[in-house]
Protein backbone atom coordinates (compact mmCIF):
# COMPACT_ATOMS: atom_id res chain seq x y z
CA UNK A 1 0.00 0.00 0.00
CA UNK A 2 1.33 3.60 -1.44
CA UNK A 3 0.33 5.97 1.45
CA UNK A 4 0.41 9.44 -0.47
CA UNK A 5 2.65 12.75 0.29
CA UNK A 6 -0.26 14.92 1.72
CA UNK A 7 0.68 19.08 1.12
CA UNK A 8 -1.68 20.65 3.72
CA UNK A 9 -0.74 20.62 6.45
CA UNK A 10 -0.80 23.50 9.17
CA UNK A 11 1.84 25.23 10.33
CA UNK A 12 2.11 24.93 14.25
CA UNK A 13 5.53 26.48 15.52
CA UNK A 14 6.30 24.72 18.72
CA UNK A 15 7.66 27.73 21.23
CA UNK A 16 6.78 26.82 24.64
CA UNK A 17 6.08 29.27 27.16
CA UNK A 18 9.55 30.89 27.92
CA UNK A 19 9.13 33.21 24.78
CA UNK A 20 5.89 35.87 24.45
CA UNK A 21 3.05 34.31 22.52
CA UNK A 22 1.63 36.67 20.33
CA UNK A 23 1.16 34.44 17.37
CA UNK A 24 -2.17 32.05 18.66
CA UNK A 25 -4.52 35.08 20.20
CA UNK A 26 -4.75 34.51 23.24
CA UNK A 27 -6.21 35.93 25.64
CA UNK A 28 -3.54 37.61 27.35
CA UNK A 29 -5.07 40.04 29.53
CA UNK A 30 -7.46 37.62 31.90
CA UNK A 31 -5.96 38.02 35.57
CA UNK A 32 -5.14 34.90 37.91
CA UNK A 33 -8.15 35.31 39.80
CA UNK A 34 -10.66 34.34 36.66
CA UNK A 35 -8.77 31.27 36.87
CA UNK A 36 -9.30 30.23 40.37
CA UNK A 37 -12.76 31.61 39.93
CA UNK A 38 -13.68 29.06 37.62
CA UNK A 39 -11.70 26.32 38.70
CA UNK A 40 -13.76 23.11 38.83
CA UNK A 41 -14.30 20.42 41.61
CA UNK A 42 -13.47 17.62 40.18
CA UNK A 43 -15.22 14.13 41.29
CA UNK A 44 -13.40 10.67 41.08
CA UNK A 45 -17.06 9.80 39.42
CA UNK A 46 -16.85 12.39 36.74
CA UNK A 47 -13.55 11.20 35.13
CA UNK A 48 -13.98 7.30 35.99
CA UNK A 49 -17.09 7.85 33.93
CA UNK A 50 -17.91 8.78 30.07
CA UNK A 51 -19.19 11.96 30.00
CA UNK A 52 -23.39 12.76 28.84
CA UNK A 53 -23.36 11.96 25.07
CA UNK A 54 -22.36 15.12 23.02
CA UNK A 55 -21.92 16.95 26.14
CA UNK A 56 -25.94 17.69 26.22
CA UNK A 57 -25.54 19.38 29.76
CA UNK A 58 -23.34 21.38 28.71
CA UNK A 59 -24.80 22.31 25.17
CA UNK A 60 -28.25 23.35 27.11
CA UNK A 61 -25.99 25.33 29.93
CA UNK A 62 -24.62 27.36 26.48
CA UNK A 63 -28.06 27.40 25.69
CA UNK A 64 -29.69 29.34 28.54
CA UNK A 65 -26.98 31.51 29.08
CA UNK A 66 -26.57 32.94 25.81
CA UNK A 67 -30.61 32.95 25.50
CA UNK A 68 -30.70 30.46 22.66
CA UNK A 69 -33.50 27.78 21.53
CA UNK A 70 -33.11 24.47 22.99
CA UNK A 71 -31.80 21.70 20.84
CA UNK A 72 -29.50 24.15 18.65
CA UNK A 73 -25.79 23.97 20.37
CA UNK A 74 -23.58 21.62 19.57
CA UNK A 75 -20.32 21.06 22.08
CA UNK A 76 -17.16 20.39 19.78
CA UNK A 77 -13.38 20.02 20.60
CA UNK A 78 -12.73 23.05 19.95
CA UNK A 79 -13.30 25.68 16.74
CA UNK A 80 -11.80 23.44 14.62
CA UNK A 81 -13.82 20.72 14.87
CA UNK A 82 -17.05 22.51 14.79
CA UNK A 83 -15.91 23.95 11.35
CA UNK A 84 -14.69 19.78 10.15
CA UNK A 85 -18.49 18.68 11.10
CA UNK A 86 -19.52 21.33 9.08
CA UNK A 87 -17.49 20.70 6.12
CA UNK A 88 -18.31 16.94 6.72
CA UNK A 89 -22.09 17.99 6.50
CA UNK A 90 -20.99 19.53 2.72
CA UNK A 91 -19.73 16.25 1.62
CA UNK A 92 -23.20 14.84 2.61
CA UNK A 93 -25.26 17.76 1.10
CA UNK A 94 -22.63 17.08 -2.07
CA UNK A 95 -22.23 20.70 -2.46
CA UNK A 96 -18.72 21.88 -2.95
CA UNK A 97 -17.15 24.34 -0.57
CA UNK A 98 -15.93 28.27 -0.73
CA UNK A 99 -13.28 29.45 1.51
CA UNK A 100 -13.72 33.51 1.17
CA UNK A 101 -9.55 34.39 1.23
CA UNK A 102 -7.65 35.65 3.36
CA UNK A 103 -8.96 33.68 6.29
CA UNK A 104 -8.33 31.29 9.20
CA UNK A 105 -5.29 28.75 7.64
CA UNK A 106 -6.95 25.89 9.33
CA UNK A 107 -9.85 26.18 7.18
CA UNK A 108 -8.46 24.96 4.01
CA UNK A 109 -6.17 22.47 5.69
CA UNK A 110 -9.67 20.59 7.23
CA UNK A 111 -11.63 21.00 3.76
CA UNK A 112 -8.45 18.72 2.27
CA UNK A 113 -8.48 16.44 5.17
CA UNK A 114 -11.47 16.33 4.28
CA UNK A 115 -11.21 15.37 0.42
CA UNK A 116 -13.11 19.28 -0.84
CA UNK A 117 -10.95 21.01 -3.44
CA UNK A 118 -11.80 24.59 -2.05
CA UNK A 119 -12.79 27.02 -4.60
CA UNK A 120 -11.80 30.67 -3.44
CA UNK A 121 -13.11 33.82 -3.51
CA UNK A 122 -11.25 36.88 -2.24
CA UNK A 123 -12.46 39.84 -0.86
CA UNK A 124 -11.50 42.90 -2.65
CA UNK A 125 -9.38 45.68 -2.01
CA UNK A 126 -11.69 47.72 0.72
CA UNK A 127 -12.54 44.00 1.80
CA UNK A 128 -15.88 44.37 0.95
CA UNK A 129 -17.55 41.03 -0.37
CA UNK A 130 -19.15 40.15 -3.73
CA UNK A 131 -22.20 38.65 -2.77
CA UNK A 132 -23.46 38.81 -5.93
CA UNK A 133 -21.20 36.28 -7.10
CA UNK A 134 -21.59 34.40 -4.25
CA UNK A 135 -25.31 33.88 -4.74
CA UNK A 136 -24.56 32.51 -8.29
CA UNK A 137 -22.98 29.61 -6.95
CA UNK A 138 -24.96 26.84 -6.88
CA UNK A 139 -24.63 23.23 -4.80
CA UNK A 140 -22.01 25.17 -2.63
CA UNK A 141 -21.56 25.60 1.43
CA UNK A 142 -19.29 28.94 1.74
CA UNK A 143 -16.95 29.36 5.12
CA UNK A 144 -17.04 33.21 6.28
CA UNK A 145 -14.32 33.98 9.24
CA UNK A 146 -16.14 37.11 10.89
CA UNK A 147 -14.73 39.26 12.77
CA UNK A 148 -12.03 38.20 10.23
CA UNK A 149 -8.47 36.44 11.10
CA UNK A 150 -6.45 38.08 9.76
CA UNK A 151 -7.77 41.62 8.24
CA UNK A 152 -9.59 41.99 11.22
CA UNK A 153 -12.84 43.35 9.68
CA UNK A 154 -16.36 42.44 10.50
CA UNK A 155 -18.17 40.93 7.23
CA UNK A 156 -20.81 43.66 7.23
CA UNK A 157 -22.42 41.58 3.99
CA UNK A 158 -23.17 38.42 6.36
CA UNK A 159 -26.63 39.19 6.41
CA UNK A 160 -27.30 39.57 2.94
CA UNK A 161 -25.01 36.26 2.07
CA UNK A 162 -27.48 34.78 4.86
CA UNK A 163 -30.46 35.76 2.87
CA UNK A 164 -29.67 35.17 -0.76
CA UNK A 165 -26.97 32.33 -0.84
CA UNK A 166 -28.91 28.77 -1.43
CA UNK A 167 -26.24 26.59 0.34
CA UNK A 168 -24.77 26.33 4.01
CA UNK A 169 -23.17 29.14 5.03
CA UNK A 170 -20.35 28.03 8.10
CA UNK A 171 -19.39 31.09 10.07
CA UNK A 172 -16.58 31.49 11.87
CA UNK A 173 -17.32 33.62 15.05
CA UNK A 174 -14.45 32.97 16.72
CA UNK A 175 -13.22 36.62 17.80
CA UNK A 176 -17.07 37.71 18.29
CA UNK A 177 -17.01 38.75 21.72
CA UNK A 178 -14.81 41.16 20.69
CA UNK A 179 -17.51 42.68 18.88
CA UNK A 180 -19.21 42.87 21.18
CA UNK A 181 -22.01 40.03 19.89
CA UNK A 182 -22.00 37.73 22.52
CA UNK A 183 -24.80 35.08 21.59
CA UNK A 184 -25.21 33.51 17.87
CA UNK A 185 -27.67 35.67 16.09
CA UNK A 186 -28.24 33.90 12.26
CA UNK A 187 -30.52 31.13 13.39
CA UNK A 188 -33.30 32.85 12.19
CA UNK A 189 -32.02 32.62 8.30
CA UNK A 190 -31.91 28.78 8.18
CA UNK A 191 -28.74 28.05 7.36
CA UNK A 192 -26.01 29.23 8.82
CA UNK A 193 -24.33 27.42 11.00
CA UNK A 194 -22.24 29.39 13.25
CA UNK A 195 -18.95 28.19 14.75
CA UNK A 196 -17.49 29.60 18.30
CA UNK A 197 -15.01 29.46 20.84
CA UNK A 198 -13.86 29.47 24.35
CA UNK A 199 -10.60 29.21 23.82
CA UNK A 200 -10.12 33.44 22.67
CA UNK A 201 -11.76 35.70 24.48
CA UNK A 202 -12.85 33.14 26.75
CA UNK A 203 -9.29 32.71 27.64
CA UNK A 204 -9.55 28.57 27.82
CA UNK A 205 -7.69 27.34 24.84
CA UNK A 206 -5.71 24.16 26.74
CA UNK A 207 -9.38 22.95 26.98
CA UNK A 208 -9.97 22.54 23.60
CA UNK A 209 -14.00 23.30 24.04
CA UNK A 210 -16.03 25.11 21.20
CA UNK A 211 -19.45 24.80 20.12
CA UNK A 212 -22.15 25.61 17.07
CA UNK A 213 -25.22 27.18 16.77
CA UNK A 214 -27.56 26.29 14.23
CA UNK A 215 -31.10 25.47 13.20
CA UNK A 216 -32.34 22.63 15.22
CA UNK A 217 -32.63 19.87 11.92
CA UNK A 218 -28.83 21.06 10.86
CA UNK A 219 -27.63 20.68 14.75
CA UNK A 220 -28.81 17.22 14.66
CA UNK A 221 -27.29 16.09 11.68
CA UNK A 222 -24.47 17.62 13.29
CA UNK A 223 -24.92 15.82 16.59
CA UNK A 224 -24.88 12.60 14.28
CA UNK A 225 -21.74 13.46 12.68
CA UNK A 226 -19.79 13.95 16.03
CA UNK A 227 -17.64 11.55 18.28
CA UNK A 228 -20.36 10.87 21.61
CA UNK A 229 -17.76 12.60 23.57
CA UNK A 230 -16.29 14.89 22.29
CA UNK A 231 -14.84 16.89 25.50
CA UNK A 232 -13.30 16.10 28.77
CA UNK A 233 -16.04 16.18 31.99
CA UNK A 234 -13.28 18.26 33.45
CA UNK A 235 -13.47 20.84 30.31
CA UNK A 236 -17.22 21.02 30.31
CA UNK A 237 -17.11 21.67 34.68
CA UNK A 238 -14.94 24.59 33.58
CA UNK A 239 -16.34 26.26 31.28
CA UNK A 240 -19.77 26.05 33.04
CA UNK A 241 -18.40 27.64 35.25
CA UNK A 242 -17.04 30.63 33.14
CA UNK A 243 -20.97 30.73 31.70
CA UNK A 244 -22.02 31.34 36.02
CA UNK A 245 -19.11 33.33 37.43
CA UNK A 246 -16.44 34.43 34.92
CA UNK A 247 -17.80 36.33 32.35
CA UNK A 248 -17.30 40.05 34.10
CA UNK A 249 -13.84 38.88 33.64
CA UNK A 250 -13.79 38.21 30.04
CA UNK A 251 -16.20 41.30 29.55
CA UNK A 252 -13.36 43.66 31.50
CA UNK A 253 -10.45 41.91 29.24
CA UNK A 254 -12.02 42.35 25.69
CA UNK A 255 -12.49 46.26 27.31
CA UNK A 256 -8.37 46.69 28.15
CA UNK A 257 -7.66 44.93 25.00
CA UNK A 258 -9.56 46.85 22.66
CA UNK A 259 -7.58 50.01 24.97
CA UNK A 260 -4.14 48.80 24.44
CA UNK A 261 -5.16 48.62 20.66
CA UNK A 262 -5.95 52.35 20.20
CA UNK A 263 -2.69 53.24 22.13
CA UNK A 264 -0.86 50.74 20.11
CA UNK A 265 -2.27 51.83 16.80
CA UNK A 266 -1.26 55.20 16.80
CA UNK A 267 2.43 54.05 16.97
CA UNK A 268 3.09 52.29 14.37
CA UNK A 269 3.13 54.18 11.47
CA UNK A 270 2.50 51.03 9.09
CA UNK A 271 -0.13 50.33 7.07
CA UNK A 272 -2.25 47.83 9.32
CA UNK A 273 -5.67 45.99 9.65
CA UNK A 274 -7.02 46.32 13.06
CA UNK A 275 -10.76 46.10 14.10
CA UNK A 276 -12.85 44.69 17.10
CA UNK A 277 -10.53 42.20 17.48
CA UNK A 278 -7.37 40.86 19.71
CA UNK A 279 -4.85 41.18 17.07
CA UNK A 280 -3.19 43.34 14.84
CA UNK A 281 -1.76 42.52 11.31
CA UNK A 282 0.73 45.04 9.94
CA UNK A 283 1.77 45.51 5.63
CA UNK A 284 5.41 45.43 6.39
CA UNK A 285 8.41 44.50 4.06
CA UNK A 286 10.58 41.43 4.52
CA UNK A 287 7.97 39.63 6.53
CA UNK A 288 9.84 36.98 7.54
CA UNK A 289 13.17 38.29 8.42
CA UNK A 290 11.56 41.01 10.61
CA UNK A 291 9.79 38.42 12.32
CA UNK A 292 13.00 36.25 12.71
CA UNK A 293 14.74 39.13 14.66
CA UNK A 294 11.40 39.32 16.87
CA UNK A 295 11.64 35.83 18.01
CA UNK A 296 15.45 36.50 18.52
CA UNK A 297 14.05 38.85 21.10
CA UNK A 298 11.46 36.37 22.74
CA UNK A 299 8.23 37.74 20.49
CA UNK A 300 6.85 34.61 18.36
CA UNK A 301 4.61 36.30 15.25
CA UNK A 302 2.67 35.31 12.66
CA UNK A 303 3.99 35.50 9.64
CA UNK A 304 0.89 35.65 7.26
CA UNK A 305 2.94 34.86 3.64
CA UNK A 306 0.90 34.32 0.45
CA UNK A 307 -2.38 34.95 1.36
CA UNK A 308 -4.19 37.26 -0.27
CA UNK A 309 -4.24 41.00 0.47
CA UNK A 310 -1.72 39.86 2.95
CA UNK A 311 1.22 39.45 1.11
CA UNK A 312 4.50 40.46 3.75
CA UNK A 313 2.58 40.73 6.49
CA UNK A 314 3.15 39.50 10.26
CA UNK A 315 0.07 39.47 12.54
CA UNK A 316 0.89 39.80 16.58
CA UNK A 317 -1.46 39.68 19.54
CA UNK A 318 -2.28 42.44 21.66
CA UNK A 319 -1.09 42.32 25.19
CA UNK A 320 -0.98 44.41 28.24
CA UNK A 321 0.77 48.03 27.77
CA UNK A 322 3.75 46.66 29.73
CA UNK A 323 4.49 43.96 27.19
CA UNK A 324 3.14 46.21 24.29
CA UNK A 325 5.93 48.42 24.97
CA UNK A 326 8.88 46.01 24.74
CA UNK A 327 7.34 44.96 21.55
CA UNK A 328 7.25 48.11 19.63
CA UNK A 329 10.39 48.56 20.90
CA UNK A 330 11.70 45.23 19.16
CA UNK A 331 9.56 45.84 16.25
CA UNK A 332 11.24 48.83 15.46
CA UNK A 333 15.09 47.42 16.01
CA UNK A 334 13.94 44.31 13.49
CA UNK A 335 12.55 46.82 11.23
CA UNK A 336 16.05 49.07 11.03
CA UNK A 337 18.13 45.97 11.04
CA UNK A 338 16.35 44.46 8.33
CA UNK A 339 16.34 47.68 6.36
CA UNK A 340 20.51 48.40 6.84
Amino acid sequence: MEIPRFDFAYEEPDVGRQKVRLHFNENLFLPEEYYFEIEPDVKNDDVRYYTDPNNKKLARKIEESLGLPNGTVVVTAGADEGIRLSMQLALHLRNDLVIVEPTYGMARVVARQLGHMPRVLTYREDLSLDVDQLSKLQNSTVYICSPNNPTAHVVKELEDVAARFKGLVILDAAYAEYADYWAPKYLEYGNVVEVRTFSKAWGLAGLRVGYVAAPPKIAEALRVLSPPHPISAVSALMVENALERGRRYVEKSVRETHEVKRLVVDRLPFDKYHGPVNFITLKIRDAETVAERLESEGFVVRVLGPKPLCQSCIRFTLAPMSIMEKFIEALRRAIDLKTA
